[in-house]
């Protein structure tokens, strides 16, 4: 009974994941499906907002801003003391800005383009 009950509710998921995006312009389900995008995608965007932003983008900026600041950006000493403070420092920034942009980015994109791609993928560097 279990396993009847299981495969009816995956089938019934799939299908209606598979119908949804259809109907998200202009369809009967327009505002549900611009929600129900919305949600996913902030939910799939805010821990790749936090990972993208934690491990490569903050961490970068910091490092080449400091460079940048202690003189010369292609120095060599400039870039080690850059690296030593600001690879740490735009790791723990990245954390929390990463969740709160990549959960606007989500909810933005997804209400706009509900089930895209691009809702999907924090893909815009600013």
């Amino acid at each position: 009974m279990k396993k009847e009950l299981v495969a009816m509710m995956s089938a019934a998921v799939m299908s209606l994941g598979a119908a949804l995006p259809s109907m998200a312009a202009d369809g009967p389900l327009g505002s549900a499906a611009s929600f129900l995008g919305s949600v996913t995608a902030g939910v799939f965007d805010c821990p790749e907002g936090v990972l993208v932003e934690s491990l490569w983008r903050s961490p970068v900026r910091a490092q080449r801003s400091l460079a940048e600041r202690f003189g010369d950006n292609r120095g060599f000493t400039q870039n080690i003391a850059a690296f030593a403070i600001g690879v740490p420092w735009g790791f723990a920034w990245g954390i929390p800005y990463g969740a709160v942009s990549g959960a606007r980015h989500g909810f933005v994109t997804g209400w706009e383009k509900p089930f895209s791609v691009e809702s999907y993928l924090v893909t815009e560097d600013k």
